[in-house]
């Protein structure tokens, strides 16, 4: 995988605002600031996910029905093996009763679509970025050789969409938040204009957080969440990379464990602020601390990393095959 600083800047920055909203609404209680910093968490997310998949796509060097089998397969070992380690943790030992019903939706993680509960605060944002998974491969070959206006056009049109969306079904969520993932597609169609100093990067960050903060209505804030996506998918192109070598590495450091951060720290704060309330705050922290870093570490060197690897093999595999297949 190639080495981005400023986009790993991003995935941290992204993982680190959720996480701090979350300790927020434990330790203290959420508010509108907490509850715009995990979603302004989330939104960067969503762009920086439909960024790196976009160049993933490019870097394959494959078309047609192979490139949807790699594609489809490597995400797939990406995002549900570890995501299943927790939720059959939350099933299996945590006092909720959970239905197989539910269990399933949520294993699949298609809980938006039949309704089903969520097991944990964090998926609604992986069911969502599923869904989208579905759609990024075609996204990058109608738009790969076309000009920008046309997906300049096609985000335009993903803004009345977005806001026709409640008046239609919830089930169809994925479209509230299309305008996000289609600005990480923009900053991807528009990248190799590196004109502005990399040293730009973390200020430019810093002033659209404090203006999504300070002006996005904390329960209605589908424009701002939009406008921030925008502002960030627009700068990506025209910013070089950071030379900044111990803040690159702490950003390279934290985006690399931010998947299971994310899935992890949800669980871990029930326990030790809840279900633990009793205890000294030192030892609740203490023991938070302790256990996310454990089962951060486990998930990715035991599950997530070889189950990358291992649909990284499988995918090379099909499309050393497909392209060794004689034509018919």
């Amino acid at each position: 995988m190639m080495f981005k600083p400023n986009l790993d800047f991003l995935r941290a920055l992204a993982v680190l605002l959720v996480l701090t909203a979350h300790i927020a609404g434990y330790t203290i209680r959420t508010n509108p600031v907490s509850f715009a910093l995990g979603q302004l968490g989330v939104m960067l997310f969503f762009v920086h996910t439909s960024l790196v998949l976009m160049q993933s796509l490019e870097r394959q060097q494959l078309d047609g029905a192979a490139l949807l089998r790699a594609f489809y397969l490597q995400r797939a070992c990406r995002i549900y093996p570890l995501a299943a380690v927790l939720l059959l943790g939350i099933y299996f030992f945590m006092d909720a009763q959970w239905t197989p019903f539910e269990l399933a939706a949520n294993l699949l993680l298609v809980q938006n679509l039949v309704y089903a509960r969520y097991m944990s605060v964090v998926l609604w944002t992986l069911c969502l970025e599923v869904q989208m998974y579905l759609l990024l491969p075609l996204l990058f070959l109608l738009f790969r050789r076309r000009p920008l206006r046309w997906l300049v056009a096609l985000w335009l049109v993903s803004i009345p969409l977005a806001l026709l969306q409640p008046l239609v079904t919830a089930r169809l969520s994925l479209f509230e938040f299309a305008p996000c993932f289609l600005t990480g597609v923009l900053a991807w169609r528009m990248q190799g204009r590196e004109r502005l100093p990399g040293w730009l990067w973390p200020p430019l960050l810093a002033l659209a957080c404090a203006a999504f903060v300070a002006y996005a209505e904390p329960r209605a804030n589908n424009y701002g969440r939009w406008l921030v996506c925008l502002a960030v998918g627009l700068a990506i192109p025209w910013l070089r990379e950071m030379s900044a070598p111990r803040l690159n590495r702490a950003s390279k450091f934290i985006a690399k464990y931010s998947y299971g951060i994310y899935l992890f720290h949800p669980p871990l704060m029930g326990l030790a602020f809840r279900t633990l309330d009793a205890l000294h705050p030192f030892w609740q922290w203490s023991l938070f601390l302790s256990l996310l870093v454990l089962f951060t570490g486990l998930g990715y060197h035991l599950v997530e990393l070889p189950m990358i690897r291992l649909g990284a093999r499988w995918s090379a595999r099909r499309a050393g095959a497909a392209m060794a297949a004689p034509a018919a």
